[in-house]
């Protein structure tokens, strides 16, 4: 074996995606597997890391990268993954492992496919490594956008999707009409822990008679309602965040969207209405969002360090001699962290607001002539990925049929007498489980050789094409959800919003800029 060298020391890296995996069987067959693997080459199992994160984003990958850098700063080449998507569900570790496999750092391995990826190995084991790269990444993608619309149908429904309520509450399974248990579909109900239901009752209490948060959090310790582990982190913050929670009072947001919920309350109206009085009289409200107010509700927040507050909408009022009046449209930040020793010069115009925001439409703006340019060369590169794609399922279709040619020819030779029926029964189901591996594999060829990603990208070229003109017709909140879409972290800075194109946005803006944009990597819409 070539790539074994004289240096057979190796780690396993066994990925589970969620804490919800972490105790199952998961990284016990990934153990099992490895061990046996790692007997049957020869290599020297060193250690292994059992991992609890998700593959899909290089740059939250704490765990995994420092698992690769203890491999290299200790000499071990071997890299063993149970398979491939336990390796990345993205394209830059991909990259970056490739890199360290052609300088011969490292050697990878994947159990399952019983596939080993060295220097040496010839240019199309790395190509079908890409693919299963990309397979891995859209598979992460769709994976990702059920999971964004069943919890955003949940939402809608009236139950909090996330799995971690605030305080007071916690997910409840439901029971089907036999009165069994669901394994999915959790709701929010109140937590049978009833001093958690009392320290927040107490904390609305409190406010209602008009405590500051920091007064309240002193009263909570003193009353032993705070338990001593976790005073450290109880903060006024914590207090003022669970005071302000609108899902205390029936509601809760989930993706910048208010929803009526259909969980229990315990606090009592009167207490909640005494609560929204005092925070009234003592903060800027943030009053609903209307055109004359569209950059108010705390869309923009405050760039100061330490303070981080809404950016609330404050309308002055002069009264002329004559009777006559003037709404003047101000905003500042509502400095409820009390970060600001002085509010004075911090009020700024909703025009100038509108206009430096406006700029990111020069950004995003193209031509016809670069749109057509770069639709062109986004489907010849379409076309040789579909043709590369084709290839490779026409390669899984005839392994496929060999897998029952193979299953045929053991038959054959098992009533002929050739083989014991041990040894048949033992074959066939090997031959069947890498007939199945390869039909999976041909569903996700299938699947990546759609259309949709193209579909995408030319709706967003569409809509950058013409933004000016969309722009000038919609009124003001129509041009803050049209914002919404194509910025992300507005934050006002003194008198300067400073603001980030979301990725698709950004790519192209760059992508405008340069003259070198068709030799780009990674700058897909």
């Amino acid at each position: 074996m070539e790539w074994l060298g004289n240096n057979p020391k190796s780690i396993g890296i066994h990925r589970v995606s969620s804490s919800r995996q972490k105790d199952n069987t998961s990284h016990g067959v990934q153990g099992h597997e490895t061990d046996e693997y790692c007997k049957f080459n020869g290599l020297c199992l060193e250690r292994v890391f059992e991992i609890v994160e998700s593959a899909k984003d290089s740059d939250l990958r704490k765990k995994y990268h420092a698992a690769i850098k203890w491999a290299l700063d200790n000499d071990i080449r071997h890299i063993i993954f149970y398979m491939f998507d336990r390796e990345a569900r993205n394209l830059t570790d991909n990259e970056e492992n490739e890199k360290l496999v052609r300088r011969d750092r490292i050697v990878l391995h994947y159990v399952r496919e019983r596939k080993v990826l060295h220097k040496w190995s010839p240019d199309s084991d790395f190509l079908m490594r890409d693919f299963h790269a990309i397979q891995n990444k859209q598979y992460s993608r769709t994976l990702s956008a059920k999971v964004g619309d069943s919890m955003r149908r949940k939402a809608e429904e009236g139950w909090y999707p996330a799995n971690i309520p605030p305080l007071g509450y916690v997910p409840q399974a439901t029971h089907n009409e036999e009165g069994k248990e669901r394994r999915r579909g959790k709701v929010v109900g109140l937590d049978p822990i009833l001093k958690n239901r009392q320290t927040v009752l107490r904390e609305y209490e409190l406010r209602a008679r008009g405590l500051s948060f920091e007064e309240i959090r002193k009263k909570i310790i003193d009353e032993g309602l705070c338990p001593t582990r976790t005073s450290l982190t109880y903060h006024a913050s914590v207090v003022e965040s669970r005071i302000k929670n609108p899902f205390y009072r029936g509601r809760f947001r989930w993706e910048g969207k208010e929803y009526q919920g259909k969980h229990e309350l315990f606090i009592s109206k009167n207490i909640l209405d005494a609560v929204d009085r005092t925070l009234y009289k003592r903060h800027y409200a943030l009053k609903p969002v209307t055109n004359d107010n569209a950059l108010g509700g705390g869309w923009i927040t405050c760039a100061l360090p330490g303070c981080g507050c809404s950016i609330g909408y404050d309308p002055k009022v002069k009264k002329y001699r004559n009777g006559a009046e003037q709404v003047f449209h101000y905003h500042h930040c509502t400095n409820g962290r009390r970060a600001h020793k002085s509010m004075k010069g911090m009020n700024i115009t909703s025009e100038k607001l509108w206009e430096q925001l406006e700029t990111a439409l020069d950004a995003i703006s193209v031509t016809a002539d670069f749109v057509k340019e770069l639709t062109d060369a986004m489907n010849e590169a379409q076309r040789k990925t579909q043709k590369a794609t084709i290839v490779e399922m026409d390669n899984f279709k005839a392994a496929i049929e060999i897998t029952h040619k193979r299953e045929d020819e053991l038959y054959a030779d098992y009533k002929t007498g050739l083989v014991t029926e041990s040894f048949y029964i033992r074959q066939v189901e090997q031959v069947r489980q890498e007939r199945l591996r390869f039909t999976d594999q041909l569903k996700r060829a299938q699947l990546s050789i759609s259309n949709a990603g193209m579909e995408t990208a030319k709706t967003i070229l569409e809509l950058c094409t013409s933004a000016k003109s969309l722009w000038e017709k919609r009124t003001p909140l129509e041009r803050r959800e049209f914002l919404n879409e194509i910025l992300s972290n507005p934050v006002l800075d003194g008198p300067t919003v400073r603001y980030e194109l979301k990725k698709p946005f950004r790519i192209l803006s760059e992508m405008k800029e340069s003259e070198k944009w068709r030799t780009r990597k990674g700058s897909n819409l």
